[in-house]
């Protein structure tokens, strides 16, 4: 099927509003986390163990939706898992206890699995390789002005109303978003065959996948390694940062929304920029592997600059720092999902990006409860801080050392066409 480059604008669009809103309704819960500890009495311990029950379901159903995107299409599995997240938001403003919020979170966290899986394969299916970086640059910024925006609009609606309003109104807003990829996102662009084509090779469908030797294989370890280490920071950012500033810098809810606003848009304005220049060194002649590696390990190693702010006593130099780390973070998170994108068999893209997003829930769901905990009982966000910069450093030297040269894995349990990396389906529509 050909698709023209307005298509292409389009299918970039709706992944960017899609993690947009993802964002929303993934982080609201942090912004609006000390309010709701007040009013309903819940400890640090407590807290963080609410904020890491999303992630557990969103670890599990990770590979499962990946799989399901595989078998039936970016489009149907993404609709449903859409609309299953903004209505569990939602149902957070219903929550008057512990175990309410918990499986709140749960609800949101099943729903959001599917995101990142289908948009990786989505992209791996719809663009060449020296254009990946560019739209995953910009569907995984989506992600980040969605957290630059939530402060704003959560610190709002927590200041002009209560806090159950805020959940109705960003959980239920968030189907709109549905409504839009459901009426114009075509299924075949996911990936998905026509009609005629499914008739003629049903069989073809059921691709079963070696998932011990895709494991094993080195690229796919150290790309698994490099999410965990990098996202343990990442959803440190995510799930504290707001109540860092709240509780540490003694910031009030207005503040607080606007620096961690900033800090989130920065991270938004780094991603297609750094995306852009990793995509710039393939036309220049250097290698896939040079191009996407040199970014991300570089940007690693300046998001460690969060070790220093819970070291340094100025507050504004404690934001700019996290300014640096936040947007560094980011960067290297877009060109991460890129290499996703230029190692995997066409055919099990999604399920290979729901092994690497797995692993980053992992982490986040430890990263949400250590971090409580060891705030409870230190009082002090510093070693949180010096962890997860430590992390981070480790996500690097897992693409220095164990990562290989980028180039499509080939499994002997997947058949040689099963074993393409969508190029071909790229090639007929014109490239």
């Amino acid at each position: 099927m050909k698709i023209s480059n307005a298509q292409k604008t389009w299918i970039v669009f709706l992944l960017f509003t899609g993690t947009f809103i993802n964002a929303l309704d993934r982080s609201s819960l942090s912004i609006a986390a000390s309010t709701i500890a007040d009013e309903l009495h819940l400890t640090p311990a407590n807290m963080g163990i609410i904020l890491s029950a999303f992630f557990w379901p969103y670890a599990i159903f990770n590979i499962f939706l990946g799989g399901l995107s595989d078998k039936f299409g970016a489009k149907k599995v993404l609709t449903w898992s859409a609309a299953l997240w903004g209505l569990a938001s939602a149902a957070t403003g219903w929550a008057n206890s512990l175990s309410h919020l918990i499986l709140a979170r749960i609800g949101v966290g099943v729903g959001e699995s599917a995101s990142f899986p289908v948009n990786a394969k989505v992209v791996t299916h719809t663009f060449p390789s020296e254009q990946r970086g560019t739209a995953s640059g910009w569907y995984t910024a989506g992600l980040r002005l969605g957290f630059a925006a939530c402060p704003l609009i959560m610190a709002y609606l927590l200041t002009h109303y209560h806090w159950r309003t805020a959940f109705y109104i960003t959980g239920l807003g968030s189907l709109l978003w549905v409504v839009l990829w459901h009426m114009s996102f075509k299924a075949s662009w996911g990936g998905a065959r026509e009609p005629s084509e499914k008739a003629a090779g049903a069989p073809k469908n059921r691709v079963k996948i070696p998932w011990l030797e895709l494991i094993r294989h080195k690229t796919m370890l150290g790309l698994i390694l490099c999410k965990f280490f990098q996202d343990y920071l990442f959803y440190m950012f995510v799930t504290w940062l707001p109540t860092y500033l709240i509780k540490a810098r003694g910031f009030n809810i207005s503040r607080m929304g606007t620096y961690d606003s900033l800090m989130w848009f920065m991270g938004f304005l780094a991603q297609p920029l750094m995306g852009f220049v990793s995509d710039l060194l393939i036309r220049r002649g250097h290698s896939v592997t040079f191009s996407r590696k040199s970014v991300i390990v570089i940007m690693q190693f300046m998001a460690a600059s969060v070790i220093a702010v819970g070291y340094v006593g100025s507050e504004m130099m404690a934001i700019w720092l996290l300014i640096l780390a936040v947007a560094c973070e980011s960067a290297s998170t877009s060109i991460l999902w890129t290499t996703c994108s230029e190692v995997a068999p066409g055919r099990i893209a999604g399920s290979i990006a729901g092994v690497m997003n797995t692993a980053g829930a992992i982490a986040g769901a430890i990263a949400a409860a250590v971090t409580g905990f060891v705030v409870q009982f230190t009082g002090s966000f510093q070693r949180a801080l010096l962890f997860g910069g430590v992390m981070v450093c480790c996500a690097a030297f897992s693409i220095l050392f164990v990562v290989g040269e980028l180039k499509p894995i080939t499994l002997k349990g997947l058949p040689d066409d099963d074993n393409d990396a969508g190029e071909p389906a790229v090639a007929m529509a014109g490239h």
